[in-house]
């Protein structure tokens, strides 16, 4: 008897508050979802320069050189970074390219499997902005799409160690940077591409003072 009421009433009456509430959470998130991976989905335009006027629709991508011409001071450096005493070290983009190039990238079997699959990190540095970005392999749910990260911004110290703080993050064509979560999460998996040396890690604790000047990285230990 009580649940022929019910029905009764839903008849005369409609959906209650909560279920249109509910319905319409439920199609904004829906919404949500299918909007960021269509931008995501959406093709970036990689290009040496950015043109004098950029398309608005567009988002470009500018890698960033590793020319042997300028990068072979990479392991001189290298080594001045991993020495006791006083430093002050300026790294282009070339060096730093030459530098991540030559590490060994994790093995297959170590890596843990995930929704992300890096490739080699990429730097770019200009305007006093250092630029990180990759290209990678996303999968979800069968869905497969090679999809370029990139991250701009400088660095902050929080106390113990000088980490990159980007200011603009972008997913293919999803501003990552909007949606905080997301944005760190691409960040870490950004950095977690390759492995890290010890006695790099170590070093780079050591560093009194990181900046990015001009087309530079300025590393300073006193």
């Amino acid at each position: 008897m009580a649940k022929s009421q019910k029905k009764f009433e839903r008849e005369l009456y409609g959906p209650s508050l909560f279920e249109v509430t509910l319905g319409a959470l439920l199609s904004i998130i829906l919404g949500g979802v299918l909007a960021t991976g269509y931008l995501i989905a959406q093709p970036v335009e990689t290009v040496r320069l950015l043109p004098r006027e950029p398309d608005p629709d567009k988002v470009y991508y500018v890698k960033g050189s590793a020319r042997s011409s300028l990068g072979g001071q990479w392991m001189r450096k290298k080594q001045m970074l991993t020495e006791e005493g006083a430093l002050q070290l300026e790294i282009n983009e070339d060096e730093l390219n030459s530098w991540f190039n030559s590490s060994k990238p994790k093995a297959e079997a170590e890596e843990t499997p995930g929704i992300i699959s890096a490739d080699y990190i990429n730097f770019r540095i200009n305007e006093n902005t250092l630029q990180v970005g990759l290209s990678c392999d996303v999968s979800v749910l069968g869905f497969a799409k090679s999809v370029i990260l990139q991250a701009r911004g400088g660095f902050s110290n929080d106390g113990d160690r000088f980490n990159f703080e980007p200011t603009e993050v972008m997913f293919g064509r999803l501003a990552a940077h909007k949606l905080p979560l997301v944005g760190n999460f691409i960040v870490i998996r950004i950095f977690s591409a390759q492995e890290i040396p010890h006695d790099m890690e170590d070093a780079w604790d050591s560093l009194e003072e990181v900046n990015v000047q001009g087309d530079k990285i300025l590393l300073v230990r006193r």
